[in-house]
């Protein structure tokens, strides 16, 4: 468990590192819109309704969107599995004209 001033310290740190990377910015700029300034695609998956409740519990607890939380996981996993592929040798299996899609991912210009 944490000490009070390392909670305190953690917190504020984490929050300002959200800030600076704009974490809530899709949110605020998806809330209800139609005309989407930054182009967004709706990716959906049929998950056991025990899982759905678990995400619901989990950013309901944290206070996240399910989006900014699902987002983040999912670039989560995509940094694991290509760090995997990358150690396994699969992109010279393939050469790199054949997987290019699978090159490292960018977000925000910087390589995740």
């Amino acid at each position: 468990m944490r000490t009070p001033l390392d909670a305190l310290v953690t917190k504020h740190t984490l929050q300002r590192i959200a800030e600076a990377t704009n974490s809530g910015l899709i949110d605020y700029l998806d809330n209800g819109r139609t005309d989407h300034s930054v182009p967004l695609k709706n990716v959906c998956a049929k998950v056991l309704p025990e899982l759905a409740e678990e995400i619901d519990s989990v950013v309901g607890l944290l206070g996240v969107s399910k989006r900014q939380f699902l987002e983040a996981a999912f670039i989560e996993a995509i940094t694991r599995a290509k760090a995997i592929i990358n150690q396994e040798g699969l992109w010279d299996v393939y050469g790199n004209d054949d997987c290019e899609h699978l090159k490292p991912l960018s977000i925000n210009g910087e390589a995740a």
